[in-house]
This record gives C-alpha cells, sequence and structure tokens, in this order.
C-alpha cells in the first residue's frame, strides 16, 4: 500500500508504533480487538456471492508485480493476481460497483484504508517479505480455500495460520511472512489494511503519513498501471456483454 519501507520514516516509527500500539505488539492479533472482523464474518455468505459473480474473470485479474512492478521480488509469474477496490484509501470506482454491499461493509469502519481481493494460484509461493508502512496492520478473510484450510498457509515471523473460509485474521505484516497454496486450486482472500490503533499525535502522524501515500512517486506509478488495465478490463467486458446480447462487439 505505502511503499516507505526502508525510508527513514517507516524505519524511524516502525519500533515506535509497535511499543505504543493499543492492541500490543505481536504477530498476529485477537479479533475482538477489531470489531470489524465479526462484521465481515457476519456477512462472508454476501461477500463470496459477489465475488462468485466476478470468478469467471479471474484469468483477467492483474498480477501484482504488473501494477506494482516493485513487488517483483515476491511473484514473478501470473499466479498472485489483485482485484483492487481501495488503495491507500482511494476508490477504484467501477471496481467498487461490481462489490456494492462489500464495499457498503468496508466503509461502515473508516479504519479501513485499503481493500483487494487476493488470488494466489495452485502450486504458489509467495517469498519471504515485509510490509511496506508500520501503521497498518492487516486483515485477511478466507473467501474460497481449498481443502478446509490444509496446504494454504500463511506464516509471519516462524508462526503459521491456516486460512479458513469465512474467518478472518489479523496480524503484523511488517514482520516478515510469506503464503503458500500447496493445492491444485486457487486461494482467495478479502485483503485488507486496518488502521493501527495509537495513541495521539502517533495516531495523526499515521494518518498523515497514509493520506500523504497517494502523492508517493512509487504509489502513483502503480495508480497510472491500474488505470490502464482498467481501461482494458472493462472494454472487454462491454465485448463480452455484446456478445451475449447479440450486438457487434466494439
Amino acid at each position: 500500500m505505502i511503499e516507505v519501507n526502508g525510508w527513514f520514516i517507516e524505519k524511524l516509527f516502525r519500533p515506535i508504533f509497535r511499543r505504543f500500539s493499543k492492541v500490543g505488539d505481536q504477530e498476529f492479533f485477537d479479533n475482538s480487538d477489531f470489531p470489524i472482523t465479526a462484521k465481515l464474518e457476519e456477512n462472508y455468505e454476501i461477500i463470496k456471492s459477489e465475488f462468485e459473480s466476478m470468478r469467471h474473470r479471474i484469468c483477467d485479474f492483474a498480477p501484482f508485480q504488473d501494477i506494482s512492478p516493485d513487488q517483483i521480488y515476491i511473484s514473478n509469474d501470473d499466479k498472485w493476481k489483485m482485484f483492487f477496490l481501495r488503495a491507500g484509501t482511494i476508490d477504484f470506482k467501477k471496481n467498487c460497483e461490481q462489490f456494492p454491499k462489500t464495499m457498503e461493509i468496508i466503509n461502515s469502519d473508516k479504519n479501513l484504508v485499503s481493500a483487494y481481493f487476493s488470488v494466489i494460484g495452485p502450486r504458489k509461493m509467495l517469498m519471504p517479505h515485509e510490509g511496506p508502512w508500520c501503521g497498518v496492520l492487516r486483515v485477511h478473510m478466507g473467501i474460497d480455500i481449498p481443502t478446509g484450510g490444509s496446504g494454504c498457509t500463511l506464516v509471519v515471523n516462524k508462526k503459521e495460520y491456516n486460512w479458513e473460509e469465512g474467518k478472518c485474521v489479523v496480524f503484523d505484516d511488517t514482520y516478515e511472512h510469506f503464503a503458500v497454496n500447496a493445492t491444485d486450486k486457487d486461494r482467495v482472500i478479502l485483503f485488507l489494511d486496518y488502521m493501527r490503533p495509537l495513541p495521539l499525535p502517533l495516531k495523526l502522524i499515521n494518518k498523515f503519513v497514509v493520506y500523504m501515500a497517494r502523492f508517493f512517486p512509487y504509489f502513483k506509478e502503480p495508480i497510472r498501471r491500474h488505470a490502464e488495465w482498467e481501461k482494458t478490463f472493462y472494454q472487454d467486458t462491454a465485448k463480452k456483454q455484446n456478445t451475449i446480447n447479440g450486438l457487434p462487439a466494439k
């Protein structure tokens, strides 16, 4: 979301944010400290239903490194794909229109600053990496988890978690972590960034950095690339719909 990893500001604030975090400093967190997780789980069937209406386009989702080229060290093929709803408080309106009920749930909590659907293809591992900004915590909710979670594993600082359909997990992605899908089917999660609970004035500093991310060169390039992907994606959607309706493709 915010590529400041390795910058002075991230190195400066990571230990401070962890020390003063209102939910403590650990790899995984208690869901009860994040009420949105219960709301997401209560509405799992609604969210999954909306995703199912888009499943036939998974092959057209963008490989993450095509949108954010700095991520190529994590994945260099087409087996990690994203469908972006929100990134760094910027909504992708056409994509959001495909998920109206999901976005209603996401919009109910102002602390959710990014939202994507993340698809890891069969027999795929995302290489070990660290999240880019200590001011957010990551939330995953399992949407489609093959074999009941066995073979679909998240490892954060050597601690393992197996995704479950309809269940959320909250973790600090600035600890080194990696993900594995050892099955023969796609693993799909709803992937969210949640503002780390902090006291004042750290909370204000965090909000300022998250807002300013849209002006960072690293962030502006993915936005440009997403605009190009979006144009192609929805042109193809229109062509396919015209074919179904018996109209000439445009």
